[in-house]
């Protein structure tokens, strides 16, 4: 193995108190003889860093024991020296110094003198800093955190005579300056991230607590592998940034191709030997569940091949390996499109570096990272999902807040949907009595423009699951595109009167799933009002969209739209420009301030707007060009005479 996937723990106390914080002696002494056993050294922080990239095959280990606490020195001291270990113990001067300068919550158990620490020293052990005072960075000012490092340095070499040269951070709380400033200062930091991440400056540790039993412990010491498994076809746009943003993340990666015919394989080779063939046979999981067949690593992360991740995420993935509760992980996909009228579609922030060409982008959530068992397994010939086996194995499931950018939306086709479509019809003839196959029957169908099936396909998924949001949703959807406004409207009503919504997580934000579903039932109420010809209902449903999701891209500009026809011009202007703020490229918003601004006399305004519009390919493109030159005609007449 590499001196990277060396295991760094983390104690505090060894002492009988309850706090979870203090690990018993025995089961210190447990965990300590099991490491000798099986044949563990102990190596410094130092060497760990000196050597990360390195192979070795020797087992070791790094201790750290944060706060020096007194059952370090009364407890462990005596128990790693009889076995030859060594640890780093993390200095708070000032606990040490002024017993009084102690915060209650941390005065559970007591702290070593310098003279104890003096003879830790003496025997091997590295000394580091946790800060003078163990005050929260977030709280302090760059000179105050200055401060607070070199006094605690001053302090330790004044008392044990030695230098520091590693860094354990107050509460594990830091900033981006705060990392920076202490990667030129320390050889290496530690944070209370769990796992094997060893980025500078921020070295995960596995927790040892008073929970902590030797099996346990025994697994923490182990690192947990990862194996990305995908299925692919004909994806040589797309694999290679996909496989180029999990190197350094998988373990192994597990190729499984359904027959392409061009360089995917060719392309896949440079990232991996695990490549499989496996003979369509239109079903999903079939092919998924191959993938998991040819797997070795104690977890499963499921990528298609137009999909990447954020690295800068990966240890946020590393940590979630270590949660020995959680058998998946939901996680939020952002689906990047230039259709804003999909449901949940919000515009892309300027510093998203990852929607490329897409002006925005809609969520969806399931599980995709989960461990490697045989009762986990995928079901569905299509829309194929392993979140349903996980829960039949009580297996508990959380949201893991990393995010995975596709963007094969960006790219459908219409015979891929048909293909989709065909597998849904077959999905439905298996499990006729399945709302969910009906449901995702009338998402392929309402996909195609086939909205008067897709139609038939929510209602039958009503009929037998009528509490479910979604398909109640999409039959109001599909029924407005038909021009039934009250059928749709009355669903609509339905969606805003349920009280036990569907679960819903999308990445950082404040809006729950209640408040994003209500926001396109509002939505669409809205617009049946404005067929029906009652501007002021349709203004009132745009502005309460707006209430429940301020991105929301199209209330912002049918509101602007429906006050530029009440005459109320200040008002319209207002919410044109905030919709151009949420997407600078929206061609229709530009067209719609035009209007108002030709109607308040603007005409260099309209103009300019116009123009916009016409680059952003809006619209009629000859209608415009016609209302351009005209603007143009009357502005070259007024300034003459």
């Amino acid at each position: 193995m590499k001196y990277k996937d060396i295991p760094i723990l983390m104690y505090h106390d060894i002492a009988d108190d309850t706090s979870q914080w203090n690990v018993s002696l025995r089961r210190f002494q447990q965990q300590m003889e099991w490491l000798k056993k099986e044949g563990y050294k102990t190596i410094t922080l130092t060497q760990l860093n000196d050597n990360l990239e390195k192979k070795t095959a020797e087992k070791y280990v790094v201790i750290t024991f944060d706060d020096a606490r007194s059952g370090v020195y009364e407890s462990a001291f005596p128990i790693l020296q009889q076995l030859g270990f060594t640890a780093t113990v993390f200095v708070v001067p000032r606990w040490i110094e002024d017993s009084k300068s102690i915060p209650v919550q941390e005065n559970y158990s007591g702290f070593c003198t310098w003279q104890q620490l003096r003879a830790m020293v003496a025997a091997g052990f590295v000394i580091g800093s946790h800060s003078y005072t163990h005050a929260n960075f977030f709280s302090l000012s760059e000179q105050e955190i200055v401060h607070e490092l070199d006094t605690a340095e001053q302090s330790i070499m004044k008392n044990l005579n030695c230098q520091v040269h590693h860094f354990c951070y107050p509460y594990g709380k830091y900033s981006a300056a705060v990392l920076n400033l202490v990667r030129q200062r320390y050889e290496t930091a530690v944070t209370v991230a769990r796992g094997f991440d060893k980025s500078a400056g921020e070295y995960a540790r596995q927790w040892v607590t008073r929970e902590t039993s030797l099996s346990d412990f025994e697994e923490l010491v182990r690192k947990q592998t990862l194996s990305v498994c995908m299925i692919v076809k004909n994806e040589e746009a797309y694999l290679a940034q996909c496989l180029s943003s999990v190197q350094g993340l998988a373990d192994e990666i597990i190729i499984v191709d359904t027959g392409s015919t061009d360089r995917t394989k060719e392309i896949a080779v440079e990232f991996t030997e695990k490549i499989f063939q496996f003979s369509w046979c239109d079903d999903f999981a079939a092919a998924r569940n191959e993938s998991l067949k040819q797997a070795t690593g104690d977890w499963i992360l499921i990528l298609d091949a137009d999909e990447v991740l954020n690295q800068d995420q990966f240890p946020l993935l590393q940590q979630a390996l270590y949660n020995k509760d959680t058998a998946g992980y939901r996680l939020l996909t952002q689906n990047y499109s230039n259709d804003s009228s999909i449901s949940g579609w919000m515009p892309v922030q300027e510093k998203n570096m990852y929607a490329q060409t897409a002006q925005g982008w809609y969520p969806s959530v399931k599980v995709r990272l989960f461990r490697r068992q045989k009762e986990h397994y995928f079901i569905g010939r299509v829309h194929e999902m392993v979140d349903e086996t996980i829960q039949n194995n009580a297996g508990k499931m959380a949201f893991l807040d990393v995010p995975v950018h596709h963007y094969g939306t960006l790219r459908e086709t219409a015979a891929k949907t048909q293909t989709y479509l065909e597998l849904s019809k077959q999905k439905v003839t298996a499990n006729p009595m399945n709302a969910k196959a009906y449901y995702e029957l009338g998402i392929q169908h309402k996909e195609l423009g086939d909205y008067s099936r897709a139609e038939e396909a929510f209602a039958q998924s009503l009929s037998l699951d009528s509490v479910s949001i979604s398909p109640r949703l999409n039959l109001a959807v599909v029924q407005q595109k038909q021009g039934k406004f009250d059928s749709a409207m009355e669903n609509y009503q339905q969606v805003l009167g349920h009280k036990k919504m569907e679960p819903f997580v999308s990445q950082k934000q404040s809006l729950s799933g209640h408040t994003k579903t209500n926001a396109e039932a509002y939505y669409g109420l809205g617009f049946c009002y404005f067929k029906k010809g009652d501007l002021k209902q349709a203004l009132n449903h745009f502005l309460a969209t707006l209430q429940h999701n301020p991105d929301h891209l199209d209330a912002s500009i049918n509101a602007g739209a429906v006050y530029e026809k009440m005459g109320r011009f200040t008002e319209a202007v207002l919410l044109l420009k905030n919709a151009m703020a949420l997407n600078p490229r929206s061609g229709r918003a530009y067209y719609n301030l035009g209007v108002v601004y030709q109607k308040q006399l603007d005409i260099a305004r309209a103009l300019s707007c116009y123009e916009k519009a016409l680059d952003l390919q809006y619209g009629n493109t000859e209608e415009l060009q016609q209302r351009i030159m005209k603007m143009k005609e009357f502005l070259t007449t007024t300034s003459i005479s």
